[in-house]
C-alpha cells in the first residue's frame, strides 16, 4: 500500500545507515557512498518495483480504498511518477537523515524512528482491516463487493504474488543489512 511502502522505504534507508554505522562515524566517503549506493540498489531492484507491480495491477487495494475514486493507475497519468520520485526521495531522505544523526551520536533517535515507522506499518495494514484485506475497485470496495484477498474465485493468486514479493524484499533486505555489519566490523570507532 502506498500509504506504508513511503514510509518503509524511508526507515529502510535507516535501516541501511544504522547497519554501516561503524563505517560511516570515519566519515570517510568511500564509506558513506558504499553505503548509499547499496541502498540505493536494494530500492530500485528489490523493492520499488513491487508497489509498482501492485499499483498496476491491483489499485484499489494498493491505494487501500482511499482517495482514488478511480479504477486504475491510468486514470491518473501523473500518479507514478510522483509515486517514484516521493519513494526515493524517502529512502534517501532516510538514510542521510540517519547519517547526520548517527554522526552526532544520535543512534538511538534513528532506531526510534524506524521502529515506530514499523509499528505504523502494523497499526495501517491491521488497523485498516477492512479496507487492506478487500481487493478491487473503490467502487467495489463501496458497493460490498470487493472480494478479500484470500478469495480465489476470480482466478486470481493475489496471496501467493504478495508472499513471494515479501520473500524478495525481505531476503535481500537482511543480505545487505548483514554485509554492511560485516564491513563495519573491522573498523575501530
Amino acid at each position: 500500500m502506498v500509504q506504508v511502502d513511503v514510509p518503509i522505504a524511508f526507515a529502510i534507508g535507516q535501516l541501511f545507515a544504522d547497519a554501516a554505522q561503524k563505517q560511516l562515524l570515519t566519515r570517510r566517503p568511500e564509506y558513506y557512498l558504499s553505503a548509499l549506493v547499496k541502498n540505493n540498489l536494494f530500492h530500485i531492484f528489490f523493492f520499488s518495483w513491487i508497489p509498482v507491480y501492485f499499483l498496476v495491477n491491483y489499485f484499489g487495494w494498493e491505494t487501500t480504498h482511499m482517495w482514488w475514486y478511480k479504477d486504475s493507475i491510468t486514470d491518473y497519468p501523473f500518479f507514478l511518477p510522483i509515486f517514484l520520485l516521493t519513494f526515493f526521495f524517502a529512502a534517501n531522505s532516510g538514510f542521510c537523515i540517519s547519517v547526520f544523526l548517527i554522526r552526532k551520536n544520535k543512534l538511538s533517535w534513528v532506531r526510534i524512528m524506524y521502529v515506530c515507522i514499523f509499528a505504523y506499518t502494523f497499526l495501517w495494514i491491521f488497523g485498516l482491516w477492512t479496507r487492506t484485506s478487500y481487493l478491487g475497485s473503490y467502487n467495489e470496495w463501496v458497493q460490498g463487493t470487493a472480494r478479500r484477498v484470500w478469495d480465489t474465485s476470480g482466478g486470481e493468486n493475489f496471496i501467493y504474488v504478495l508472499f513471494f514479493t515479501l520473500v524478495v524484499w525481505f531476503i535481500p533486505l537482511v543480505f545487505f543489512i548483514l554485509n554492511l555489519r560485516s564491513e563495519g566490523k573491522h573498523l575501530d570507532t
